[in-house]
């Protein structure tokens, strides 16, 4: 992966409603350095709840950037929004990779599973399907008698929304190489923070990465996502009062926060569990002020996400690129 004379580096770009946030990485021993990082604020209305709506005022704004610092042709591991992705767990047989893509395929182009056409997906194997697992350890399996099945967690998206958000980095000078979404990304670097420190991860934890129009929210199980949601926060409305900016989003976002959580322990876990830590992500300042504002929804653990083991360098600024540090993580 790495050349003998000189480090790979690797770009990350995270695309919301409001603004791009572009990195570039390389790796240092075991750390990562971070070369250059950049924001781009959109014009208001170009991008509306994930969608593209202006697409030419958003590929001016990069193409700018790509002249501006000589990043014409570069490969980009980029994401899409993650209220465009659907989670699907099933259970098939036992298959190689294609042969079990091939059956997921044909599964998710049936229409019964989700709620728009031409998806694309990746999958993630679970293991053993639970059911299996029980007769095989109560001795009531049958060897022989049917294929083993085994669990699968299935990420689904509109085929449009992957070429949408690909083609206009492209028609801006990047190379797209892969698309992805910010729960995987972010844990694609605790991952690599437990794998220096040797902590252990909660059995439950969830994500909470905050930006100023939204709050992306991700539950993980044993390392595996169960649940995802984006909560859009209608600031605007909620500052009438007169309260401070990160005052009414933290009040909004603890009722919000409250629902979440009540819906996962009784309609999402299959034992009515509790998650354990919240990891908050985002912009410094909003996620050392969060805690206070939150505490009144959740009373385990809330820790502002690790990056200080993963990257060489100690710097607060860098809290607000998480997710594009850990899709060019892809890339080195």
């Amino acid at each position: 992966m790495f050349g003998l004379k000189r480090k790979k580096a690797a770009y990350g770009m995270h695309i919301t409603d409001l603004q791009i946030k572009l990195v570039e990485i390389e790796s240092s021993s075991q750390q990562l350095d971070v070369l250059q990082r950049h924001i781009i604020a959109l014009d208001e209305g170009s991008i509306r709840n994930g969608k593209l709506l202006d697409e030419e005022s958003v590929i001016h704004k990069l193409t700018h950037l790509v002249k501006a610092h000589g990043l014409h042709g570069m490969p980009v591991h980029l994401t899409i929004p993650t209220s465009n992705v659907i989670l699907r767990k099933s259970v098939f047989p036992t298959l190689k990779d294609q042969e079990l893509r091939n059956m997921i395929d044909v599964e998710l182009n049936g229409g019964s599973q989700i709620p728009f056409k031409n998806p694309v997906f990746d999958f993630m194997r679970l293991g053993q399907a639970p059911t299996e697992a029980a007769a095989a350890q109560e001795g009531e399996g049958k060897k022989g008698k049917a294929a083993k099945q085994e669990s699968v967690l299935v990420f689904a998206t509109p085929l449009d929304v992957v070429q949408g958000y690909s083609s206009l980095v492209q028609k801006s000078g990047f190379n797209p190489v892969s698309v992805d979404i910010a729960p995987l990304a972010i844990l694609r670097i605790l991952v690599k923070q437990q794998q220096l420190t040797g902590n252990f991860l909660p059995k439950t934890f969830m994500f909470l990465q905050v930006e100023p129009d939204y709050a992306d929210v991700s539950i993980f199980v044993q390392g595996v996502p169960v649940f995802m949601r984006t909560i859009q926060m209608n600031i605007g409305y909620l500052m009438d009062s007169g309260s401070e900016k990160i005052d009414a989003y933290g009040r909004n976002l603890s009722m919000e926060l409250g629902r979440i959580l009540s819906y996962f322990k009784y309609s999402v876990s299959s034992e009515q569990e509790e998650v354990d830590r919240i990891y908050l992500i985002g912009d410094a300042e909003w996620t050392a002020a969060l805690p206070g504002l939150l505490e009144s929804s959740f009373s385990g653990e809330l820790a502002v996400f690790p990056l200080e083991r993963v990257l060489r360098a100690n710097d607060l600024a860098f809290h607000a690129y998480t997710v594009p540090l850990g899709l060019a993580m892809k890339g080195v």
